[in-house]
């Protein structure tokens, strides 16, 4: 019987290695039936692991907090998404920062769209 993994490859993660060291990084790869996943280590105990892609056991990891960006942070990735040409990443960037911009300008102005040049109102 085959179970649904809970982890994504790209999921970013916080946990220890096999033998024990702290460390955090995103998943790369996941294995149902044995309950490992690998992981690109971007910091760890132990400097020589930094880098490195592990294989842990699942229950020895999980997610990483995300802070919420705030509206500078998600026009700067938004801008990332554009210059690395992932489509999929600004349309989802631009929305969290259009549902933003829609909660924070008045109501004639979100009436009239959230992407909006100021000189027109």
């Amino acid at each position: 019987m085959q179970h649904e993994s809970k982890w994504k490859k790209g999921d970013w993660v916080k946990g220890r290695t096999v033998n024990g060291e702290l460390m955090h990084g995103f998943v790369v790869d996941y294995n149902h039936e044995e309950g490992t996943v690998k992981i690109h280590v971007v910091a760890c105990d132990r400097d020589t692991t930094v880098g490195r892609v592990i294989e842990t056991l699942g229950y020895l990891i999980k997610p990483f907090p995300v802070t919420p960006l705030n509206g500078q942070e998600l026009r700067s990735m938004t801008d990332l998404a554009l210059i690395t040409s992932d489509r999929d990443w600004f349309m989802d960037l631009s929305g969290q920062l259009s549902a933003r911009t829609g909660r924070t300008v008045g109501d004639s102005q979100a009436q009239a769209g959230s992407w909006y040049w100021s000189a027109q109102h």
